[in-house]
């Protein structure tokens, strides 16, 4: 019986531990990546301001070709829309919507995974010389989630790495069609 209080009041004091600890961790994150594409803003823009241009270049696209895509509202701007659903637990199942459009600086996307809660994107232009300066972020809230509060401390390592291959790809999309015109 002393075995059996002990181990409970081990367990208790475990809890506590994990509700204060994620209490005193942020609320929020964010995880930046960028690149420099060498292109300027204009060339640049058209493949972040439509979620049928997002999907040719995005990290996510090749993961599992069974993944089912709809698109819908405008192709570029406020309102384009892409959904998906895929059985593939990495890609799960979710919407991303453009939300502000600013034309050679920015796009402000909201995303929705499901039940896996929701974040905002941003990608933001600034041009360099004749390049442009491509920064990709990746914000959200975690609220009272004390789980989630503890997952965020994983999520830079989690898609940091798919947003440089995203961002690679996109340069390599943008800086191959420039040389092709040339």
């Amino acid at each position: 019986m002393a075995f059996a209080r002990l181990a409970f009041r081990l367990l208790f004091i475990l809890l506590i531990l994990f509700a204060v600890i994620g209490l005193l961790l942020p609320s929020a994150t964010t995880v930046e990546r960028s690149i420099v594409i060498d292109a300027p803003p204009a060339k640049v823009f058209p493949e972040l301001n439509s979620m049928r241009a997002f999907h040719a270049w995005s990290p996510w696209s090749d993961i599992d070709p069974q993944t089912q895509y709809t698109f819908e509202g405008p192709d570029q701007g406020v309102g384009s829309r892409m959904l998906w659903s895929s059985g593939n637990e990495r890609v799960g199942q979710g919407s991303q919507e453009i939300t502000e459009s600013v034309p050679e600086r920015e796009v402000v996307t909201r995303l929705q995974f499901g039940d896996q809660g929701s974040g905002v994107a941003r990608f933001v232009l600034e041009p360099e010389g004749q390049a442009t300066r491509v920064r990709w972020l990746f914000h959200t809230e975690f609220g009272w989630d004390l789980f989630s509060r503890y997952v965020g401390l994983l999520l830079d390592s989690m898609i940091g790495v798919q947003y440089d291959k995203g961002l690679k790809s996109l340069q390599q999309r943008i800086e191959s069609t420039a040389m092709q015109r040339e």
